[in-house]
């Protein structure tokens, strides 16, 4: 089975970067929204995650996919999640009041 998250939680971060940069340029854009902002991507990377999981799950009990290659998926799209993850807070952290005064 081939997917290609990769492009999805690549996509993700980079929507968050587009909307954080936006936001940080508009007037009156409270830190708080960047954050809110944040959290909406980070809970689309956990809804791209479950719906991989789900899919592998479905292949598994169908009998398409090997146990070992369900738990190297597993592992492998919770590390992607979690590197996209990071992503998105080294960005929202660029934004940060204090980074913004330096």
């Amino acid at each position: 089975m081939k997917f290609t998250t990769k492009l999805d939680t690549d996509l993700t971060v980079q929507s968050f970067a587009y909307m954080a940069n936006k936001l940080a340029r508009s007037p009156g854009v409270q830190y708080e929204q960047i954050l809110s902002v944040a959290e909406n991507h980070r809970s689309a990377l956990r809804l791209i995650q479950r719906d991989v999981i789900d899919l592998v799950q479905a292949e598994l009990a169908k009998q398409n996919v090997a146990v070992s290659d369900y738990q190297r998926i597993r592992k492998t799209i919770a590390r992607k999640i979690d590197q996209a993850q990071q992503a998105i807070t080294r960005i929202a952290a660029q934004y940060a009041p204090y980074a913004l005064a330096a």
